[in-house]
């Protein structure tokens, strides 16, 4: 039996799809394929910009505990310093009283020795008054010679200053030389106590 071939040599039937469909499935795939890496693109950068930021955030946090806690630190020394430094002033106020207590008791013992020294023979004294940084002296001596010969005694010395005299009178004794002519005085002068006592010394010393 023998079969023949109708159709033309070398053509071949071929098969259409319905026009349209395979193209815009195709386009369709490739639109969501490029929305999700866009997504995923965009979900990335904002995942690392918030690694980013709270990094940043976590160091400026850690920072500002260092620092407050050092200004708490300095806080604290300056508060030590500031006791400290009062401290040191009342001990300085205390040293100062103490060494004006001191030479307040050393300055009358001194005060005592040098007119005890610088006196003269026939002259001797009735009162003595020491007020801070001046002296009154109250005394007899036989002559005004013996009253001024004292004065120059006692400002040969470097403690006491101005030395003056206030007042000197003639008059008859009543004490150890009962009945003889006697002159009566007053001296007025500053002791060098250390402070400035350049001013002239009052007669009215209390």
């Amino acid at each position: 039996m023998i079969k023949i071939n109708l159709l033309q040599p070398g053509k071949k039937e071929i098969a259409f799809a319905p026009a349209g469909l395979p193209v815009a499935e195709e386009g369709k795939k490739i639109h969501y394929e490029l929305l999700a890496l866009v997504g995923l693109l965009t979900l990335g950068i904002i995942g690392f910009m918030y690694y980013k930021t709270t990094s940043r955030l976590s160091f400026l946090n850690e920072q500002i505990k260092i620092k407050e806690q050092e200004k708490r630190r300095l806080q604290g020394v300056l508060k030590e310093l500031e006791e400290n430094k009062k401290k040191k002033e009342i001990l300085t106020q205390k040293t100062q009283v103490i060494e004006q207590l001191i030479a307040k008791q050393v300055i009358p013992v001194k005060m005592m020795d040098l007119i005890v020294k610088k006196i003269p023979d026939k002259v001797w004294l009735t009162k003595l008054k020491f007020n801070g940084s001046q002296v009154l002296i109250e005394g007899k001596a036989l002559n005004n010679n013996l009253i001024a010969t004292f004065i120059a005694n006692l400002e040969s010395t470097d403690f006491f200053k101005n030395v003056e005299l206030i007042s000197s009178k003639k008059e008859k004794d009543r004490g150890k030389k009962r009945g003889m002519e006697v002159y009566s005085f007053k001296l007025a002068a500053l002791v060098n106590t250390g402070e400035n006592n350049e001013a002239k010394p009052q007669g009215g010393v209390r």
